[in-house]
């Protein structure tokens, strides 16, 4: 006689999951990282820094980005940071609210990592 195993509540929450295409992909967003022309390498570098400190929403909060902060983990000065950050929006893979609406000003705003648009699905297209 065969037995029933009670199913874990991982293996339930991985059914439950909903299965999106734009749901963050650290290994996904460095191809796109390293597939993105970015003008200096520090780009680099600080996306990598990026990719490292993001949650698993690929989302660093308000607050938590500062250049001089973000520059020293990256190892590079917080000029470059400032236009690293630029280099890395340019190419659409990271977003950040607009600075003239953001409230309130004495919190740095957040950073969301995202894929550039036009970028081939692994494996092609799920839909």
């Amino acid at each position: 006689m065969e037995s029933l195993r009670m199913p874990t509540p991982a293996a339930i929450a991985q059914v439950l999951a909903p299965r999106t295409r734009n749901a963050y992909d650290r290994h996904r967003w460095e191809e796109a990282l390293l597939a993105t022309k970015v003008p200096h390498h520090n780009a680099l570098l600080l996306g990598w820094t990026l990719a490292h400190m993001a949650g698993d929403a690929g989302y660093l909060p308000a607050g938590s980005t500062q250049m001089e902060r973000l520059a020293a983990r990256a190892q590079i000065n917080p000029k470059q940071a400032r236009l690293s950050v630029m280099q890395l929006m340019q190419a659409g893979l990271v977003t950040r609210p607009d600075i003239e609406t953001w409230e309130p000003r004495e919190v740095t705003r957040p950073i969301t990592l995202t894929l550039p648009t036009g970028l081939p699905h692994p494996g092609g297209d799920p839909e």
